[in-house]
């Protein structure tokens, strides 16, 4: 079983970083030069430590991640423009129908569980690792979606919630975490195309996975 390894310690203090960025941006309440702040440095530190590292596996999920959050932007704009669920809060450049730092977020967000996951899934096995990941997610999301709010940089409304939380959001960042370990195995020692196309694939899956969540309980 595979103890933590310096990747992987980058990934969980850059987790933490996060965490403690976003709590005091919901502190403060600056809005959306906030969020993009964190996405730059976020982007910067990944891209700096995989080039000076020569980090391969830690490179393709970044990659995936970058795949997933443009793709995601699809995602996005159904819960905005069909669903009327989700609100972002005015100001910045826009893409699509979502803030520009929130394909970046989800690159960050999607390499760091992902990468947590493939390590969970050497240690106990996929199964294991992809519950363990999924209940991650649907328990951590109810947190980061009270300090958006605050931080005012999107709210929702017109749905069942948990506090600030819609119930199909916490529904689907279960589905979408779940399938994190088995598909970083599947591209983890391939051509870098691979994790391309799996970004791709995994940001289709955002998007049904929310609109699985929204019809059963939104």
């Amino acid at each position: 079983m595979p103890s933590p390894t310096n990747p992987t310690r980058f990934v969980l203090l850059t987790l933490l970083f996060v965490l403690a960025w976003n709590f005091t941006s919901s502190l403060v309440g600056w809005g959306w030069p906030t969020a993009t702040v964190i996405a730059v440095i976020m982007t910067s530190s990944y891209t700096w430590y995989v080039w000076w590292h020569h980090e391969a596996l830690l490179g393709r999920i970044l990659l995936f991640g970058l795949a997933t959050g443009w793709t995601e932007l699809l995602a996005d704009r159904w819960l905005v423009d069909v669903t009327t669920t989700l609100v972002y809060l005015p100001g910045g450049p826009f893409v699509v129908r979502s803030p520009l730092y929130m394909p970046f977020a989800w690159m960050i967000v999607t390499t760091q569980l992902g990468y947590i996951s493939w390590w969970m899934g050497k240690r106990w096995g996929i199964p294991a690792a992809s519950l363990l990941i999924a209940l991650f997610g649907a328990v951590n999301i109810p947190l980061y979606e009270q300090w958006a709010k605050n931080a005012e940089w999107w709210y929702y409304r017109a749905t069942p919630m948990l506090g600030n939380t819609p119930w199909y959001i916490i529904g689907g960042e279960f589905l979408i975490a779940l399938s994190l370990p088995a598909t970083i195995a599947l591209f983890e020692k391939r051509h870098w195309s691979v994790s391309i196309g799996a970004g791709i694939c995994q940001g289709l899956w955002i998007w049904v996975s929310y609109f699985i969540a929204f019809r059963l309980v939104g």
